[in-house]
């Protein structure tokens, strides 16, 4: 029996602007289905970018009030309608409530990024924003470099908080500035990469303690640089420059300050960190300590994501992320 829930599936940002999670999709289960199932919310006064599928795709509204638009037609959506969306259909939903709009879009064949066409730029006037592609570790490793940040945090007062919700442990592959309307498109390259080049395991070296440009010991468990993840880091660096801008500045930022040090790491970040010069490490805060005596040195990945920078570069909001095969 297979059984998928809500909670289990990563929301990510689509597209066409709606959160998105994905429940059931032929690639990625072993299911006899020809389509994909997921569920989407839209947030009050917001309109997902019009865009059209080469596919069929059905609406069934499961809360709020929407305004579906099909070409030139126009109508409510409310709970309990099912709305179908004819192939090639210019299409868009608007929520005019002051709740969440949910609903679950069924596309037949299974959804596909080579299928979607983004018609206009999603909030054309958004500015953009600095982004992090990461590896997410394995829960037992992300449970002990949290458990080695609070200690830091506690006996050393580390400005970098790390927890499983705003600030992820994880190891970064590149750094930039991205256009929100291009988050769709990352998502479909991050799938394709991880299919392509899946890494089995890594090794952590143990832990270093460099000092930063304002004299501060930086924690870092240090990495393994083994050939599938310079592979897999050459590939994204490559694969992002279609996306990629280094007009660094503190408002494409999740957080609202941010130091000038952690500008200048993002800005120059190809030539700091990349290809020859890539050092995969996690980041476990400031300060120094010792690992404890039940830390695993091997470990596994179960994400590629793309995250939102935060200060201290910090991944504070996970705006798209694939399984790691």
């Amino acid at each position: 029996m297979f059984i998928r829930h809500l909670s289990d599936c990563e929301e990510f940002i689509a597209g066409d602007r709606s959160l998105l999670r994905e429940l059931l999709h032929p690639d990625k289960a072993d299911l006899a289905i020809h389509y994909s199932l997921a569920h989407a919310i839209v947030k009050p006064g917001r309109t997902t970018t019009p865009h059209r599928l080469r596919t069929a795709e059905v609406y069934y509204v499961l809360q709020g009030h929407g305004r579906m638009h099909i070409d030139a037609e126009t109508a409510d959506a409310r709970p309990g309608c099912a709305i179908y969306i004819p192939p090639h259909a210019i299409q868009f939903i608007e929520n005019p409530g002051d709740g969440d709009l949910v609903f679950l879009c069924l596309v037949d064949p299974a959804w596909r990024g080579a299928d979607e066409e983004i018609l206009e730029p999603a909030c054309a006037n958004e500015p953009r924003i600095a982004v992090d592609i990461v590896l997410l570790p394995e829960d037992a490793m992300t449970d002990a470099a949290i458990e080695i940040n609070k200690r830091l945090v506690e006996e050393q007062s580390s400005e970098i908080a790390l927890n499983r919700t705003d600030c992820l442990p994880h190891i970064s592959l590149a750094m930039g500035c991205i256009e929100p309307r291009d988050i769709g498109a990352i998502r479909e390259v991050l799938e394709r990469l991880a299919n392509e080049s899946p890494i089995e395991r890594l090794t952590a070296t143990g832990l270093e303690m460099p000092t930063n440009s304002r004299g501060q010991a930086t924690c870092l468990l240090a990495i393994a640089r083994c050939r599938e993840i310079q592979t897999l880091h050459t590939r994204v660096l490559t694969e992002m420059k279609r996306f990629f801008s280094h007009d660094v500045e503190g408002a494409r930022f999740y957080d609202e300050v941010v130091s000038e040090s952690t500008l200048d790491w993002v800005r120059n970040f190809p030539q700091k960190a990349g290809n020859e010069r890539f050092s995969p490490h996690i980041t476990l805060g400031y300060g120094q300590t010792t690992p404890g005596p039940s830390f695993s040195l091997d470990f596994t990945v179960s994400r590629l994501a793309l995250c939102q920078l935060g200060n201290h570069a910090t991944c504070r909001k996970v705006l798209a992320t694939v399984d790691m095969r």
